[in-house]
C-alpha cells in the first residue's frame, strides 16, 4: 500500500525494521464484547426454538438436534470467552508495577497469524505503543479494530499490565492519560502520533540503495 497517512505503518514494514510485538488479545476481545456473529447465532437459536415449539423441525430434516447442539455450544463458548477475558483483564490491572509506554504509530495488520506469515490486504489496525525509558524498548498494541479509525493524542502515555508468566498476555490502560491531561489538551484538535524513529528510516534508505544498485 502506498501513500499511507502520517504515522501509519504496515505490520510487514515494521517487522523489516526490527519492531516486533504480540497482538493485544485481551483488550481486543473485551472491547469487542458480543459481536455480530453472536447475535446472528442468537437469531438462529430463536428460530430453532420456534420450530421446535411449533412442531416444524421437519424442515431441518435429520439435522435439527445436531444443529441445535452446535448453536447452543457456540453461544456458551462465546459467553465463556468474553467473561474469561474480562476477568483476566481485571486481574492483570491489579498489578502495582505496570510498564509505562507512549503512543508511537498506528499499525495495519497485513501479515497472517501463524507460522506461514503470508501477506494479505490489511483489514484491521491498532495503535502501537513503545516502552518508555528503555534502551531496548518493547512494543505493545492497543485493542485491534477494523479499519484505521483511531483517535489518539500526541505524547499519549499509557500503562501496560503484563502477565508475569506469559508476556504475550497483556492489557493497555490509557484512561489515566485523559484524566491527567484533560486540563492541557484541546479536545477539538487531533494530534499526530510520534513517528517511528530511525529504524523505519533505515528500511526506506536500504530499499532505495538496492534500487540504485540495480539501475
Amino acid at each position: 500500500m502506498k501513500n499511507l497517512p502520517p504515522n501509519v505503518y504496515l505490520q510487514s514494514y515494521l517487522q523489516r525494521a526490527g519492531v516486533r510485538f504480540d497482538v493485544n488479545v485481551v483488550d481486543t476481545i473485551v472491547k469487542k464484547g458480543f459481536g455480530l456473529s453472536f447475535y446472528l447465532f442468537w437469531i438462529l437459536f430463536a428460530v430453532l426454538v420456534y420450530c421446535y415449539s411449533s412442531g416444524n423441525i421437519a424442515i431441518f430434516h435429520d439435522h435439527f438436534y445436531t444443529l441445535s447442539i452446535l448453536v447452543a455450544f457456540y453461544q456458551l463458548l462465546y459467553i465463556y470467552r468474553v467473561i474469561r477475558f474480562n476477568r483476566i483483564r481485571r486481574k492483570l490491572r491489579m498489578d502495582s508495577a505496570p510498564i509505562i509506554v507512549e503512543a508511537y504509530a498506528i499499525v495495519l495488520f497485513d501479515v497472517k497469524s501463524g507460522p506461514s506469515g503470508k501477506l494479505m490486504k490489511p483489514r484491521s489496525s491498532a495503535v502501537l505503543y513503545k516502552e518508555c525509558g528503555s534502551l531496548k524498548p518493547r512494543f505493545f498494541t492497543g485493542a485491534v479494530k477494523r479499519g484505521i479509525k483511531h483517535h489518539y493524542y500526541k505524547d499519549q502515555i499509557a500503562r501496560v499490565f503484563i502477565d508475569r508468566k506469559n508476556a504475550a498476555i497483556y492489557t493497555v490502560d490509557d484512561d489515566k492519560f485523559y484524566e491527567m491531561a484533560s486540563g492541557r489538551i484541546n479536545k477539538n484538535k487531533r494530534y499526530a502520533i510520534g513517528e517511528l524513529s530511525t529504524k523505519l528510516d533505515k528500511v526506506s534508505i536500504t530499499s532505495q540503495k538496492r534500487k540504485s544498485d540495480i539501475v
